[in-house]
């Protein structure tokens, strides 16, 4: 089975040789939105060259800080959309199959303001994904503060049909949801891709590693036993979080636990 590791885009170099001698695959995150806007191509390759050199596959969780491609200020999401452009050609760039992305979607908007918040991002984001599938990179649509996974297939909803995929986070599931996995994934299971894999107590999306929270990965197991093909799965933990995941989960598959 293939686990994917968490690791920031300006650490690949520094920390890629203890990702890859534990075992894993980088999920590439762009966290800093400064760099990514500033990296060289040429850095860029260099770091493929070195993914390619271990025989390992990658893919990336877009940028997302303060980004919002469907905010009702202009400025704000004319900016967002050259970050998630120069994402999409770093994606591609390291030889990414997928980029990852938020919506960041509020539950708390008005009526009103939610209606020009979809009509904006139905708009923007139809020739952000025209950019990918340009590029030859997959979006995955990530849950964030949806209470309900109805609320992020009314996002992937407004889209062209077939343009964006969905990447289920357990730790936000958990944290804001507090609806069962199941129900998320009988609703949107046919369009999941990617998961990303931590865990908490309820409570605040502490990315603890899973078996450490409250988050029920045995119902997640079940679901996920005998899939073909598997999704695309990272540990959005540190190195040594990401080993005692692993060894969790398999310990689930196998039944041991």
């Amino acid at each position: 089975m293939i686990f994917h590791a968490s690791v920031l885009l300006d650490e690949l170099e520094e920390k890629f040789d203890s990702v890859a001698r534990a075992g894993f695959c980088p999920e590439v995150r762009m966290t800093d939105v400064e760099h990514l806007m500033r990296i060289p191509d040429a850095e860029v390759a260099r770091m493929r060259a070195l993914i390619e050199s271990r025989h390992l596959s990658t893919f990336t969780h877009g940028p997302f800080l303060g980004l919002d491609v469907a905010s009702l200020n202009g400025h704000i999401a004319r900016y967002s959309a050259d970050c998630i452009e120069r994402g999409l050609e770093v994606t591609a760039g390291l030889g990414g199959s997928t980029m990852v992305i938020h919506t960041n979607y509020s539950p708390f908007y008005s009526r009103e303001g939610l209606r020009e918040w979809l009509g904006n991002w139905g708009e923007r984001m139809s020739g952000l994904l025209a950019k990918a599938a340009g590029l030859g990179v997959r979006v995955a649509i990530e849950n964030a503060w949806e209470e309900r996974p109805e609320a992020l297939a009314r996002l992937v909803d407004v889209l062209p049909p077939g343009a964006a995929a969905v990447c289920l986070d357990m730790g936000h599931i958990n944290a804001f949801s507090k609806r069962p996995v199941r129900r998320w994934w009988d609703l949107l299971g046919d369009r999941v891709v990617a998961l990303h894999l931590h865990d908490n107590d309820g409570s605040s999306d502490d990315h603890l590693p899973p078996g450490r929270g409250i988050f029920d990965f045995p119902a997640l197991v079940e679901i996920l036993r005998g899939r073909s093909p598997m999704p695309l799965m990272t540990f959005e933990v540190d190195v040594a979080g990401a080993v005692e995941g692993r060894a969790y989960l398999e310990s689930l598959f196998s039944g041991r636990t």
